[in-house]
Protein backbone atom coordinates (compact mmCIF):
# COMPACT_ATOMS: atom_id res chain seq x y z
CA UNK A 1 0.00 0.00 0.00
CA UNK A 2 1.12 3.21 -1.01
CA UNK A 3 1.66 5.68 1.84
CA UNK A 4 -0.96 8.47 1.97
CA UNK A 5 0.52 11.87 0.56
CA UNK A 6 0.80 14.32 3.76
CA UNK A 7 -1.50 16.64 4.80
CA UNK A 8 -0.93 20.54 2.84
CA UNK A 9 -2.48 23.00 4.85
CA UNK A 10 -4.56 24.94 2.04
CA UNK A 11 -4.74 28.61 2.22
CA UNK A 12 -8.00 28.50 1.15
CA UNK A 13 -9.44 26.16 3.77
CA UNK A 14 -10.53 28.34 6.75
CA UNK A 15 -8.37 28.83 9.80
CA UNK A 16 -9.08 26.25 12.70
CA UNK A 17 -8.99 22.60 13.43
CA UNK A 18 -9.63 20.49 10.68
CA UNK A 19 -12.79 17.98 11.08
CA UNK A 20 -10.27 14.98 12.32
CA UNK A 21 -8.85 17.66 14.74
CA UNK A 22 -12.26 18.49 15.83
CA UNK A 23 -13.37 14.97 16.38
CA UNK A 24 -10.31 14.61 18.38
CA UNK A 25 -11.31 17.11 20.50
CA UNK A 26 -14.83 16.13 21.50
CA UNK A 27 -13.37 12.29 22.15
CA UNK A 28 -11.24 14.13 24.73
CA UNK A 29 -14.10 15.44 26.16
CA UNK A 30 -15.20 12.67 29.21
CA UNK A 31 -19.50 11.59 28.43
CA UNK A 32 -19.45 10.42 32.49
CA UNK A 33 -21.25 12.68 34.15
CA UNK A 34 -18.88 12.83 37.36
CA UNK A 35 -15.88 13.14 35.17
CA UNK A 36 -17.21 15.54 32.92
CA UNK A 37 -18.32 17.91 36.15
CA UNK A 38 -15.17 18.03 37.58
CA UNK A 39 -12.91 19.04 34.64
CA UNK A 40 -11.67 22.99 34.58
CA UNK A 41 -13.90 25.25 32.80
CA UNK A 42 -11.06 27.81 31.14
CA UNK A 43 -13.82 30.62 31.74
CA UNK A 44 -11.67 33.35 30.18
CA UNK A 45 -11.91 31.80 26.99
CA UNK A 46 -15.44 30.51 26.93
CA UNK A 47 -16.85 34.59 27.62
CA UNK A 48 -14.15 35.86 25.43
CA UNK A 49 -14.71 33.78 22.05
CA UNK A 50 -18.30 34.70 22.06
CA UNK A 51 -19.22 31.15 21.84
CA UNK A 52 -21.96 31.26 24.68
CA UNK A 53 -23.90 33.38 22.79
CA UNK A 54 -22.84 32.80 18.71
CA UNK A 55 -23.19 28.61 19.93
CA UNK A 56 -24.56 27.59 23.09
CA UNK A 57 -27.69 30.07 23.03
CA UNK A 58 -29.18 28.51 20.22
CA UNK A 59 -28.65 25.21 21.15
CA UNK A 60 -29.48 26.05 24.69
CA UNK A 61 -33.10 27.77 23.17
CA UNK A 62 -33.68 24.35 21.03
CA UNK A 63 -33.24 21.84 23.61
CA UNK A 64 -35.96 23.74 26.05
CA UNK A 65 -37.95 24.08 22.59
CA UNK A 66 -37.58 20.13 22.64
CA UNK A 67 -38.08 19.27 26.13
CA UNK A 68 -41.08 21.86 27.19
CA UNK A 69 -42.66 22.46 23.65
CA UNK A 70 -42.27 25.93 23.03
CA UNK A 71 -39.64 28.33 23.53
CA UNK A 72 -38.65 29.56 26.21
CA UNK A 73 -36.56 32.54 26.60
CA UNK A 74 -36.82 33.14 30.06
CA UNK A 75 -35.06 30.15 30.89
CA UNK A 76 -32.46 30.38 28.00
CA UNK A 77 -31.52 33.71 29.55
CA UNK A 78 -31.12 32.07 32.82
CA UNK A 79 -28.69 29.13 31.78
CA UNK A 80 -26.77 31.56 29.37
CA UNK A 81 -26.14 33.94 32.84
CA UNK A 82 -25.35 31.08 34.77
CA UNK A 83 -22.50 30.40 32.33
CA UNK A 84 -21.47 33.56 32.37
CA UNK A 85 -21.52 33.53 36.11
CA UNK A 86 -19.28 30.76 35.89
CA UNK A 87 -21.45 28.97 37.52
CA UNK A 88 -20.49 25.05 38.49
CA UNK A 89 -21.79 21.95 36.07
CA UNK A 90 -24.07 20.54 39.09
CA UNK A 91 -25.33 23.34 40.51
CA UNK A 92 -26.30 24.67 36.51
CA UNK A 93 -27.91 20.77 36.95
CA UNK A 94 -29.64 21.37 40.21
CA UNK A 95 -31.39 24.74 38.89
CA UNK A 96 -32.64 23.56 35.53
CA UNK A 97 -34.28 20.45 37.16
CA UNK A 98 -36.49 22.43 38.93
CA UNK A 99 -38.17 22.94 35.70
CA UNK A 100 -36.52 19.79 33.07
CA UNK A 101 -37.20 17.21 35.85
CA UNK A 102 -34.93 13.65 34.68
CA UNK A 103 -33.92 15.91 31.73
CA UNK A 104 -32.01 17.91 33.70
CA UNK A 105 -28.78 15.49 34.09
CA UNK A 106 -28.44 14.63 30.49
CA UNK A 107 -29.55 18.59 29.22
CA UNK A 108 -26.51 19.36 31.57
CA UNK A 109 -23.99 16.88 30.42
CA UNK A 110 -24.74 17.68 26.85
CA UNK A 111 -24.39 21.49 27.39
CA UNK A 112 -21.21 21.00 29.62
CA UNK A 113 -19.28 19.14 26.96
CA UNK A 114 -20.56 21.83 24.48
CA UNK A 115 -18.80 24.36 26.42
CA UNK A 116 -15.59 22.29 27.02
CA UNK A 117 -15.86 21.48 23.32
CA UNK A 118 -15.92 25.25 22.43
CA UNK A 119 -12.87 26.47 24.32
CA UNK A 120 -10.77 23.35 23.05
CA UNK A 121 -12.12 24.56 19.21
CA UNK A 122 -11.08 28.33 20.43
CA UNK A 123 -7.53 27.67 21.82
CA UNK A 124 -6.99 25.71 18.65
CA UNK A 125 -7.96 28.37 16.48
CA UNK A 126 -5.33 31.34 15.53
CA UNK A 127 -6.83 34.84 16.77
Amino acid sequence: GSAAPAATSSSSAAPGPSSEELKALISSIPTKRDELYACEVEWEVALSCGALEERIRPWVSKKMEEYLGEDEPTLVNFVLDKLAARTAAAEVEAEVAKVLDEEAEPFTVKLWRMLLFEIKRAKATPS
